[in-house]
């Protein structure tokens, strides 16, 4: 959203409250976001959150009217804060709740359209519509375009509304209707510009009044998802004392029976600091020689470098193990960032072998061609086919686009030889081959490292993924939110675990 939409929007964490139920702060926090945006019990109705399938359910969509009660579910808390991507949605037409809401949309513009049509013309629908108008701008354009309101509230003014209605009949809708759709093309976000443009063009009143309304319930929505960007940190913290109070009631209920979890912790567990003394010793003769463990501190509590490795065990190409039970809110999500890394990771290493074997690609512009083209190619991979399966495709590509390339370039043909040995190779690509391999180890180091970071901007980035660098910055940055929540939420269960066993 553009500037003009989000002064009044910013929260200070001093307006915040501080000791109250974790649930009543999130609901609070929700509650400005309606008011910041406008957004009524009936918008409420229309708009909510997508949730993504988990093990046990399909995805459903979550009503903002339904949000308190939704909130006993902690998967939906979680979603907020986890995904940055998180966002306000309008309902879909596959909804029941859609038909319903389209239908008595409908009835309403019919019913104005009658008003219209009886002779003489009723206006009243029209004008409590224009006073509707004028309320949802009071909110959009409020502390951020004080001229832009001032205007607005003097034209549309309820005595001036009937006034024109009166003497000038239909010009109350051409008049009003035109300034309305300038107002809205400066309060919008470009994303608004093409629709703001069609109804400048529609002639139709009706039309014209509809879609107006249908364009204001989107800048609504707009203004929602900004504010709730503005205050993702906010569901963030509050999202990690909220799971912490109902991981302590599961506790009180089952006690520390979470097996799955007390194995996975056990594979990682580090020797103790003592032991690591005195081994050391011996191998230096007797000098004290210790290992250090770095450490990143989440909040209120100091993650070591170790358990990053263990969530990364998850990712791990022909690596099964049960799944720990206090991560299983991130299960589906865990299993599709592994997807993406090992689909990466494939298009990478051909990548590599292929620039390798034609260095003409290196530089050449048909070289970001092939790397769209063998991602588009894997889409299915690893969900619906296997990386056997899916390397003669993508070799197909590779021959493909290296003949076309040399062909522009007229540096003359690959040789048979050089074809035949990359395709060996390419057909060779699996999780023992060392170039994948070596891939692969860059691709974990550079995850781990932006996890230990506190500035992202120091990591550099594996030149090995300079074709998929966006992909590969969304995966590694997924692994760190999913990392730094569970560890913040569950640290210190997980480090007392891993000192008493």
């Amino acid at each position: 959203m553009p500037d003009n939409t989000g002064r009044d929007a910013r929260m200070k964490k001093e307006d915040l409250p501080n000791e109250q139920d974790n649930k009543k702060q999130i609901m609070d926090l929700l509650a400005k976001l309606m008011e910041n945006a406008s957004l009524n019990n009936d918008n409420a109705k229309a708009i909510g959150f997508v949730m993504p399938a988990t093990e046990d359910e399909p995805e459903k969509f979550v009503q903002l009217s339904d949000l308190e009660r939704s909130l006993e579910d902690m998967a939906l808390v979680h979603e907020i804060a986890i995904n940055e991507k998180f966002q306000l949605k309008p309902t879909q037409p596959e909804m029941p709740m859609y038909t319903v809401q389209k239908t008595m949309k409908d009835v309403y513009w019919n019913m104005l359209r009658d008003e219209l049509s009886q002779n003489p013309p009723c206006y009243t629908m029209v004008i409590q519509l224009l006073l509707d108008i004028k309320e949802t701008f009071k909110s959009l354009l409020r502390g951020n375009n004080d001229r832009a309101l001032n205007a607005i509230l003097l034209v549309l003014d309820e005595n001036a509304i009937r006034q024109l209605a009166d003497e000038h009949g239909s010009a109350v809708l051409e008049h009003n209707a035109q300034f309305i759709i300038k107002i809205m093309g400066m309060a919008c976000c470009p994303a608004r510009d093409a629709e703001i443009a069609a109804l400048k063009r529609e002639t139709e009143p009706i039309t014209q009044l509809r879609g107006i309304m249908e364009v204001l319930d989107k800048m609504k929505l707009d203004m929602a998802n900004f504010v709730l960007a503005t205050t993702r940190a906010q569901f963030v913290r509050y999202s990690v004392e909220y799971e912490r109070k109902k991981f302590a009631e599961l506790q009180a209920l089952c006690g520390n029976s979470f097996p799955a979890t007390m194995e996975w912790l056990k594979r990682h567990k580090q020797p103790s600091a003592d032991k690591s003394t005195a081994e050391g010793e011996d191998a230096a003769g007797g000098s004290s020689v210790r290992q250090e463990v770095r450490t990143i501190r989440l909040n209120d509590v100091q993650m070591p470098d170790y358990y990053i490795d263990a969530y990364q065990e998850f990712i791990q190409p022909d690596i099964n193990y049960p799944f720990p039970e206090l991560l299983k809110l991130d299960h589906e999500r865990m299993m599709l960032l592994k997807a993406n890394a090992l689909r990466m990771s494939a298009c990478a290493t051909i990548m590599q072998l292929t620039c390798a074997a034609v260095p003409s690609l290196a530089n050449h512009p048909a070289r970001a061609d092939l790397a769209v083209k063998l991602d588009i190619l894997s889409k299915d991979y690893p969900g619906k086919i296997t990386l056997k399966d899916l390397l003669p495709n993508l070799w197909v590509q590779v021959l493909v686009s290296i003949s076309d390339q040399s062909a522009d370039s007229g540096e003359g043909s690959v040789t048979d030889g050089t074809k035949l040995a990359l395709k060996t190779q390419i057909l060779c690509i699996d999780s023992n081959m060392s170039v994948y391999g070596i891939i692969w180890r860059k691709l974990m180091l550079y995850m781990k490292a932006l996890v230990m970071a506190e500035k992202e901007e120091t990591i550099p980035f594996p030149v090995s993924f300079r074709d998929y660098r966006a992909e590969i910055v969304e995966v590694a940055a997924q692994f760190k939110r999913i990392v730094s929540h569970n560890f913040e939420v569950y640290g210190n269960y997980y480090l007392k675990s891993m000192q008493e066993c």
